[in-house]
């Protein structure tokens, strides 16, 4: 299961560097920052990310979208926190799938983290960490 403050962290970065207009910044490399950031980057709430290494430290560069000075990114509102965590079964999942309508909520797994139609395919529940509209 994801850890929720490595989510928020980045989540914060993001916003940080959105709101100064940064196109690009380092993150810490960590198995859970990776896979968070390859699934922003599949969803495309983020342009680009590569792995780099710099002074014996593996760091995440990450690229943000813009377009006439403005982030071309959708906010992404975070459920479950460090103090409350929020878990849903299978069956409720495939109810909030069919009720979300474009809607992707991000559901944290035995088998990783997954969007709730993917989720749904492979018949799984878990803690949802977060949800943005497409």
């Amino acid at each position: 299961m994801h850890k929720i403050y490595n989510i928020s962290y980045i989540l914060n970065l993001i916003n940080i560097n959105k709101a100064k207009k940064n196109l690009c910044f380092f993150v810490l490399f960590s198995i859970k920052n990776y896979q968070f950031i390859q699934t922003l980057k599949k969803f495309n709430v983020i342009h680009d990310y590569k792995l780099l290494k710099k002074n014996n430290f593996n760091y995440i560069k990450i690229t943000l979208f813009f377009y006439k000075n403005k982030t071309i990114c959708h906010n992404f509102k975070l459920i479950s926190n460090q103090s409350k965590i929020f878990t849903i079964s299978y069956h409720s999942l495939k109810l909030l799938t069919k009720k979300s309508g474009s809607s992707v909520f991000l559901i944290s797994t035995s088998k990783g983290l997954l969007s709730n139609k993917e989720a749904v395919n492979q018949k799984n529940g878990g803690i949802i960490l977060g949800f943005f509209s497409l």
